[in-house]
């Protein structure tokens, strides 16, 4: 982009016009909250700051406040502490609407900066100047009356992104506005957004390179209102859409591969006018799907270092976007060049182009190549022979933890639940295992494996090199218990929630002898628990032992109980829980009797009961 770019016009014409919602935030209150953090960050001696917000709308707030007052923003993926402490590296303070855990800066919370006098800032070791000390500026926008609000900005003002890369190692790529800017407006020019009046609503975080571009640039520069409130769930982002008139959703494929189809499909569908998606291609099933279903699906292909390259929609091959220049080498793998990026960015991609030229196909990785025994192996080609057997929904490849070729993370289909329940793990994965045996050399066949109910992708469709090593290397003994909403205490008395306070000394005085405490969770049967393995390797099923277990454990962390266990009573498994099972557990302990009641049920039926009796402390 050339460096004539000097700022970006907000295309809000009105001071009450909408720029975000949920709740609203309106032009005016958006160029206070703006002005009054330039204000603060013109009075202290800082040239970076750490970004971390849930709020889309303050966070746009903070991103064009930061420029505007010359200071670049380093843009947080997360709260870990390896990103943490980058940024205590780097910066010289956070500015967020969350509470950071335990900083070493000081923070600029900007969801209070318009209420608090002094300044929102908190200070846990450094000292910053006081803003009162500096006399009011003047807005630092032009308001251009119908055509909107004026921003000027230095083409060059710098924002850093953190990513993991292609091989897992975390990188930091700068992007100047300049950049972000080009790729805007290329993309409402592609899509002719200036002509929606839509809102954005997303289920990705806009700490992240995608989500910066299209939940917080595009809508910037095309006037669309952003919903502040990032969506991760299916039935989250259903919700949102039944409240507008017209939504575009920024999305996934590991959400939209999850669709169930109880949502209120008649009424969502007349409201979309755009659905995007990146972070991975959908696979050719769910993709036909939706696009029979007349879905205004759009995948976008690129990455955090390149930005966008390309899109399709209804075509079968992707379409580079205007600007976009593309370059193979004798191995077919892409260089890109464009006018949101540096220079030429070298990627991992193989493509092959289409008859015509005009478009491209993905092929794969090249990192994805692996050389076992002087053969190459390509991960993404074990997978996609995989996703061609019925018992496959999803399926990760990489070299194995425990050593010894490949590892293979399988989500599997309901047929292929069904199949795990009906004929155990080792038939299921010999199963796959043979259908691959027809596609791919037998040295590509993974040596181990895991059976999932849904793969652990992140919010970029992605399996992190740590969830690979987790899942293969710490054994399931439990599965992930939840608390329902229906916890009670039956005591006629106030008492506290069923929690970590509960864990404190209760007597047995007159007060609260006849108090129960009842708490109720839910959770499903993993697939992989290592007590399936023996118990039967054909039939899976989870010991009553094993149940019992589960119900003292979560009695004790929820304080539940207290004393020696003394003696099981009344025990009883009355059905099988099997894998994949969605199991309710309850709890209740009765202060009086000293005795702690569980029940495990599937549904309606009764799998295991009994109680427990505790010896009174002394």
């Amino acid at each position: 982009m050339s460096d004539s770019v000097q700022g970006v016009l907000l295309p809000f014409p009105r001071p009450d016009a909408l720029v975000a919602t949920r709740p609203a935030l309106l032009r005016s209150q958006f160029e206070a909250l703006i002005n009054a953090l330039v204000r603060q960050l013109q009075a202290q001696s800082c040239s970076r700051a750490g970004l971390w917000f849930e709020d889309a709308g303050l966070f746009s707030c903070a991103l064009l406040g930061c420029w505007a007052a010359g200071v670049q923003p380093l843009l947080a993926p997360d709260l870990l502490d390896d990103t943490r402490n980058w940024v205590d590296t780097e910066a010289a303070l956070w500015i967020s609407d969350q509470e950071i855990p335990d900083p070493s800066l000081p923070v600029l919370r900007l969801d209070t900066l318009l209420l608090s006098s002094p300044p929102a800032v908190s200070q846990p070791d450094r000292q910053i100047r006081n803003a009162d000390s500096v006399r009011p500026a003047a807005s630092v926008f032009e308001d251009r009356g119908q055509d909107g609000l004026f921003l000027p900005l230095p083409a060059d003002a710098l924002a850093y992104l953190r990513t993991s890369g292609s091989t897992g190692t975390p990188g930091v790529i700068r992007k100047t506005f300049a950049q972000l800017h080009a790729e805007a407006l290329t993309l409402i020019d592609h899509w002719s957004l200036h002509r929606l009046h839509a809102t954005v609503i997303a289920s990705v975080s806009h700490q992240h390179m995608y989500g910066l571009t299209f939940r917080i640039m595009v809508p910037l520069h095309a006037g669309l209102v952003m919903d502040r409130v990032q969506a991760r769930y299916p039935e989250t982002l259903a919700e949102q859409t039944q409240t507008h008139e017209q939504c575009i959703w920024i999305t996934s494929p590991a959400l939209l591969q999850r669709l169930p189809e109880t949502l209120p499909w008649p009424a969502l569908l007349p409201r979309l006018s755009r659905v995007v998606s990146a972070g991975g291609t959908l696979s050719e099933d769910i993709r036909g799907r939706l696009l029979q279903a007349r879905w205004p699906l759009h995948e976008i292909y690129g990455s955090t270092e390149t930005g966008v390259i390309a899109t399709r929609h209804e075509q079968p091959y992707w379409t580079p976007f205007a600007g976009v220049v593309l370059e193979t080498d004798q191995e077919s793998q892409l260089a890109v060049r464009s006018p949101w990026a540096p220079e030429m960015q070298q990627t991992a991609d193989l493509i092959s182009h289409n008859s015509d030229g005009a478009g491209f196909f993905l092929l794969g990785r090249a990192d994805r190549i692996l050389k076992l025994e002087d053969k190459r192996i390509s991960l993404a080609r074990i997978e996609q022979a995989a996703l061609a057997h019925p018992y496959v929904s999803d399926i990760h490849c990489a070299p194995s933890p425990l050593g010894g070729r490949l590892c293979a993370m399988v989500e599997l289909s309901a047929a292929g639940i069904e199949a795990f329940r009906q004929h155990g793990r080792r038939r299921t994965i010999e199963a796959i295992a043979s259908l691959l045996r027809t596609a791919v050399d037998p040295l590509a066949i993974p040596r181990h494996w895991r059976l999932l109910a849904a793969l652990p992708r992140n919010a970029q469709s992605k399996v992190t090199r740590q969830q690979v090593e987790d899942c293969f290397t710490r054994p399931v003994r439990s599965p992930q218990w939840k608390r329902c909403n229906t916890d009670t205490n039956t005591s006629t008395q106030t008492d506290t929630a069923i929690g970590a306070e509960a864990n404190t000394e209760r007597g047995t005085t007159a007060g609260d002898a006849d108090k129960h405490w009842v708490c109720e969770l839910k959770a499903r049967i993993p697939l992989e628990l290592v007590y399936f393995s023996g118990h039967f390797p054909s039939f899976p099923l989870v010991p009553g032992v094993v149940q019992l277990g589960w119900a003292l454990q979560q009695a004790g962390h929820y304080g539940l109980c207290r004393g020696d266990l003394q003696r099981i009573e009344n025990l009883k498994f009355q059905q099988f829980l099997r894998p994949a099972d969605t199991c309710t557990m309850t709890l209740k302990w009765d202060n009086a009797k000293h005795k702690l009641y569980f029940s495990v049920r599937t549904g309606e039926t009764m799998t295991a009961s009994g109680r427990v009796a505790f010896r009174v402390p002394v």
